[in-house]
C-alpha cells in the first residue's frame, strides 16, 4: 500500500470533519491524523479524537523539539500536526487522512509531494454561510472567517481532486471521497 496520505480541505463548515468521519466508520484501513491545536474545545468536541488540545507552551515546546511537520496559527490559535503520529498510522499500513485548512495543504504538499489533496466545496454560498453561523461565534469572528472562506474557495483548483458537498446529500461526498482514496 505504501504511505498514502489524504489531505482533506475546504472552507470553514463545508463538512470536512463530519466526511472524515463517516469515512473512518466504512474503512478500517483509514486513519485520521488528529491535529494538535491550542484552542478551548469545542461543545461535544473530545480530546484526542476531534483534536490534541494542548497549551501554548506545550506547543511551542513540539515546535522546538521538531516534533510537527507542519503547523499553522490561525485565529489567534495554533494547529499542527506531528511527524511521529504519522509514522504510526503507516506502520500500520494504514492510509493517513488530515484536514487541514488550504495553507497546511500547500506546506504538507511541499513535505509529502506523493500526498492527495482533495478540496471540499460547497453547493452553494447561502448553505455555507447558514452551517458557519451555527457555530457559536461573535459577529466580528463571523465576518474575519466569511473574508477567509472568500479567499479559499478560489483556490480550489490547485487541488488534486474537488468534490461538492450538497446540502442534506453528505453521502454522495463521503462516497466521492471513499473512491478518491481507494483508487489513488
Amino acid at each position: 500500500m505504501g504511505n498514502k496520505l489524504f489531505l482533506l480541505s475546504g472552507p470553514s463548515g463545508v463538512g470536512k470533519t463530519t466526511i472524515a468521519y463517516k469515512l473512518l466508520e466504512q474503512m478500517t484501513n483509514l486513519e485520521r491524523l488528529v491535529t494538535y491545536v491550542t484552542r478551548e474545545p469545542r461543545p461535544n468536541e473530545k480530546d484526542g479524537e476531534d483534536y490534541h488540545f494542548i497549551s501554548r507552551q506545550e506547543f511551542e515546546e513540539k515546535i522546538k523539539n521538531n516534533e510537527m511537520f507542519e503547523y499553522d496559527e490561525h485565529y489567534g490559535n495554533f494547529y499542527g500536526n506531528s511527524r511521529t503520529d504519522l509514522e504510526k498510522i503507516w506502520q500500520q499500513n494504514k492510509i493517513a487522512i488530515i484536514l487541514l485548512d488550504v495553507n497546511g495543504v500547500e506546506t504538507v504538499k511541499n513535505i509529502f509531494p506523493k500526498s492527495k489533496s482533495i478540496f471540499l466545496l460547497p453547493d452553494n454560498l447561502e448553505n455555507l454561510e447558514k452551517r458557519i453561523r451555527q457555530r457559536p461565534m461573535s459577529e466580528e469572528a463571523f465576518i474575519k472567517r466569511w473574508e477567509q472562506v472568500e479567499k479559499e474557495l478560489k483556490q480550489a483548483d490547485d487541488f488534486d481532486f474537488k468534490v461538492i458537498n450538497e446540502q442534506d446529500k453528505i453521502e454522495e461526498a463521503v462516497k466521492k471521497v471513499q473512491i478518491i482514496t481507494e483508487n489513488n
